[in-house]
């Protein structure tokens, strides 16, 4: 259905174009309708000749001639009619068997009547269609003239794509299509004449949005440098038909192609550049540590240690280095403030303090802040001098100094003190106290301060403590003072700032045993980790203050410096996999650095963007073992048996070994000798057990075991024991060291258990047939014994244990929901007895849930609200590419 005018009729009226289905068929029907009385008359025009494969019908306005109409899109062919009984028919190959998906308008002219429709279809076929009114009026009678049409239509081909959700005009020739379900979505411009060279397209890719597609199953890969954090990254198994089964999902940042050179104990890096350096990959740096500095060089790949020569102290400690211009450089060191000239180090004027040591320094441009003890000296570095400008006294001893100015170019002090811990704010034009104790309850010290304006609107002041916590405020330009005060734990030692710009943005980056990355995204603070053990300090690569010249970082850890390109800030990666192959299964071990995955044949679509899989490979499924970093494949297993279909595997470490189990299911043609059915054989389905170890890159079958007229749906570990789910029980297996013992077999009365998870000492199961079990171990019968079972009116899509007592489940309507085991009146849930499953609460999400995981992109503490405790969280994938994290909090919250 859709809205028709003819230009200059008045907006109360209006053309409704309706696209009929009768027993008949097909038929378009025009009809007016008055919009303010709310009435439909009777049809004006019918056409009934039209393709019974009709799916769409498309809005075609009038003009002064050719009064409006609408054209029909089905299979292989273009119909137009309008109000006067004036149709078109065009045929095209471009349009056979298109299912077409999204359309939008891309050019409209109502004086001339020429329009044009760019449609995609489900298979990512671009075709143009363009439609040209008639502007010579039919001669009377119209028999009379033959030739004469309503309108000319061309349908043209503009390439294959992505298949298209929705499609968007952007701007001139340039168009978004939207892949709700694809992994990627496109910014295209359309060409006018000649086609890409390289795809041979009409269009060129100007932008590529990463997606998901459809989730098949979810992966949490825990970091393994940095496990207390309780942060993970995701394995998303997705039904991809791009090459592209696989995608890493992760919100921590890399140092990408890091450098590490092997120095231990070095607390401070700067770098420098010089006009000789200046389109080279050379570079200095001047690393201190508690007692001394030195001068490195890096150049490539080639890091080695320098003699400065000239004046540079190199016997002590330096608290601060800065390159002030092309000739010129400061060192501060506990003993004195050394203005130097650069790159020959040769001194220019010092600036010593009597009988007592500089602790703490902070530069802003031209003027440097040093505290000794208690007292704050303000100085005026110039080209040939270095003078003082005012002095402070505070109540206690000076930790942590930081220089900042405001909008206005008012200059300001912040301190922080050892004995009391306060924070506090000084102007520095009349050296007075404006602001005392901004955090009354630091009860840790603050061995950090950092002013921030990461936009004209909003600035940010950061304190951060000896324990890890980090403190912020929003600075009031009005009011001159911190406000908003919020706390975020980043770590469980002292954290340092340093500033640095990376993607034109201004970044803080946060250095403690969990480095982070703070970042301001529409007015609001991101912190992303950064996915390193630890960091004492960053020093970015500027070249003479200018914070925009370059991402690269060094980064000084405890025992090594790594140098590096750091990873696009943002709050999600997701980064794909162009594995080539459909990904099914996938299995992932800790402590091995490879992946198993069951896939179709690699490389069995012709070309990124096709969709339909040769008809050998369908059902052809293979083993992949795959490098855990790279993701390069390994080697490859494929079962002698050709009816044998690879369903599901896991790892399995006993007595020493670590064996890959492999679950299939095997479709058999047995003679029936009882009863003759079509050509005298029955079919049954049989399964078997393959046990498989990598063995110097190479997979060697140990044993194999069959079940009989039964099909392995899912396979665990439960410590030294494997689970095996078929048909309708599940079986118990120990390893006797050269094959599998025979199995204790729990019928659990369900039909298809597709579902297994086990968590502690209890398993479930999940059928097909909406029933759910729940079963304990027993550690004398080494069996698992049912404690819990329900058949639900709930078509489960996806299953996990919670606990004991408790399941999470996606139902095929897409809601998330929990069962609970029905309690007693006492409260406890009796284990010794059967129970019931029932549904305690769920969420409606409209997209199915296919799998669901223990874990979480973030680490608990990055919502930033103390006062919420969470006990456990969990994350989901749903079939349109959706993820989703629930947090589950404490009872009293």
């Amino acid at each position: 259905m859709d809205f028709l005018s003819r230009p200059g009729s008045a907006a109360s009226d209006s053309m409704l174009a309706v696209l009929q289905t009768t027993r008949l068929g097909h038929s378009l029907a025009f009809c007016n309708l008055n919009i303010k009385t709310k009435e439909k008359e009777k049809p004006v025009s019918t056409y009934s000749k039209l393709d019974p494969e009709v799916s769409l019908m498309l809005a075609i306005p009038g003009n002064d001639v050719v009064p409006p109409g609408a054209i029909a899109i089905g299979n292989s062919t273009i119909q137009y009619s309008n109000t006067s009984k004036q149709p078109v028919s065009v045929a095209s190959p471009f349009l056979t068997k298109i299912v077409v998906t999204a359309h939008c308008v891309l050019f409209k002219d109502p004086v001339t009547g020429v329009i044009s429709y760019l449609l995609g279809g489900a298979d990512g076929r671009l075709v143009l269609v363009v439609v040209r009114l008639n502007t010579k009026p039919s001669p009377a009678p119209l028999t009379s003239d033959a030739k004469w049409k309503a309108c000319r239509i061309n349908v043209e081909f503009i390439g294959v794509a992505t298949a298209a959700q929705t499609l968007t005009v952007v701007g001139h020739g340039l168009v978004y299509l939207g892949a709700a379900t694809g992994p990627v979505s496109l910014l295209i411009k359309l060409r006018e004449a000649s086609r890409n060279p390289e795809t041979k397209f009409y269009y060129d890719i100007l932008q590529t949005f990463t997606g998901l597609g459809s989730i098949l199953e979810l992966h949490v890969v825990r970091n393994v440098e940095k496990q207390s954090l309780e942060q993970a990254s995701l394995l998303a198994v997705t039904a991809d038909t791009f090459g592209k089964g696989l995608t890493i999902v992760r919100n921590s940042i890399n140092l990408q192609d890091p450098v590490d050179v092997p120095v231990s104990g070095m607390q401070k890096a700067w770098v420098t550049s010089s006009p000789e350096s200046a389109g080279t990959t050379s570079r200095t740096f001047v690393l201190s540590d508690f007692t001394s500095t030195c001068c490195c060089t890096l150049d490539k790949d080639d890091f080695c240690e320098t003699d400065p020569g000239g004046d540079l102290i190199l016997t002590s400690r330096t608290i601060l280095f800065h390159q002030l211009s092309d000739s010129l450089c400061l060192q501060v060191i506990s003993s004195a403030v050394r203005l130097l000239k650069w790159p020959q180090f040769e001194l220019v004027q010092e600036w010593r303090m009597e009988n007592l040591a500089i602790t703490v320094a902070s530069l802003l441009k031209h003027v440097l802040v040093v505290a000794n003890g208690r007292t704050i000296h303000m100085l005026h570095i110039t080209s040939n001098a270095i003078l003082p400008l005012r002095t402070h006294t505070c109540t206690n001893e000076i930790c942590a100094l930081e220089l900042f100015a405001d909008h206005a170019g008012d200059q300001f002090i912040a301190t922080g003190e050892w004995i009391t811990s306060n924070v506090s704010i000084i102007q520095c034009s009349t050296m007075a106290l404006i602001q005392e104790n901004i955090q009354p309850t630091g009860d840790v010290l603050p061995r950090s301060l950092m002013f921030c304006r990461f936009s004209e609107e909003i600035s940010y002041f950061f304190v951060g403590r000896g324990d890890g916590n980090v403190d912020y405020f929003i600075f009031d330009e009005t009011n001159k003072e911190m406000t908003e005060h919020k706390r975020i734990p980043l770590g469980t030692r002292l954290v340092t700032f340093i500033k640095f710009r990376a993607q034109g943005q201004v970044n803080v980056f946060a250095c403690s045993d969990r480095p982070s990355v703070i970042s301001c995204r529409n007015g609001k603070l991101l912190f992303s980790n950064v996915n390193i053990r630890d960091a004492v300090d960053v020093c970015p690569f500027e070249v003479t203050g200018d914070l925009s010249s370059s991402d690269d970082l060094m980064v000084v850890r405890e025992s090594s410096i790594s140098m590096g390109h750091l990873e696009d800030i943002q709050k999600i990666h997701f980064i794909p996999q162009h594995l080539g192959f459909q990904v099914f299964r996938l299995s992932l071990d800790a402590e091995s650095p490879t992946v198993a995955a069951i896939g179709d044949k690699k490389d069995c679509r012709s070309n990124k963007f096709a969709i339909h899989k040769s008809p050998e490979c369908v059902d052809e499924r293979l083993l992949y073992i795959l490098d855990r970093h790279s993701f390069e494949i390994i080697t490859t297993f494929q079962s002698a048996d050709a009816m044998d279909c690879l369903s599901c595997l896991c790892h399995w470490r006993v007595a020493g070994r670590s064996f890959l189990v492999v679950g299939t299911e095997t479709e058999r043609q047995i003679p029936d000798r009882t009863e003759k059915k079509g050509d005298g054989l029955e079919k049954k389905w049989n399964g078997h057990l393959i046990v498989l170890e990598l063995i110097n890159d190479k997979l060697q079958i140990i044993y194999t075991y069959t079940t009989t007229e039964e099909s392995v749906r899912n396979v665990a570990s439960y410590g030294d024991l494997l689970l095996a789910a078929t048909d309708n029980a599940l079986l118990t297996f120990e390893w006797l060291g050269h094959q599998l013992d025979e199995p204790n077999r729990l019928e659990t009365g369900g039909s298809l258990n597709c579902h297994l998870d086990v968590v502690d000492d209890t398993v479930m199961l999940g059928d097909v047939q909406k029933s759910v079990v729940l079963a304990k171990f027993n550690s004398t019968t080494r069996a698992f014994e049912v404690t819990a079972t329900d058949y639900t009116n709930y078509s489960f899509v996806s299953l996990m244990q919670r606990n004991n007592q408790t399941v999470m489940g996606g139902d095929d309507r897409g809601n998330l929901m929990v069962l609970a085991t029905k309690k007693s009146e006492n409260g406890e849930g009796d284990l010794g007895n059967q129970q019931a499953l029932e549904p305690t609460s769920w969420i409606s999400f409209g997209d199915p849930v296919t799998s669901i995981k223990r874990g979480s992109l973030v680490s608990p503490e990055s919502i930033g609200d103390v006062s919420v405790r969470i006990v456990d969280s969990f994350v989901f994938g749903t079939s349109k590419g959706q993820l989703g994290i629930i947090f589950e909090l404490e009872d009293d919250v």
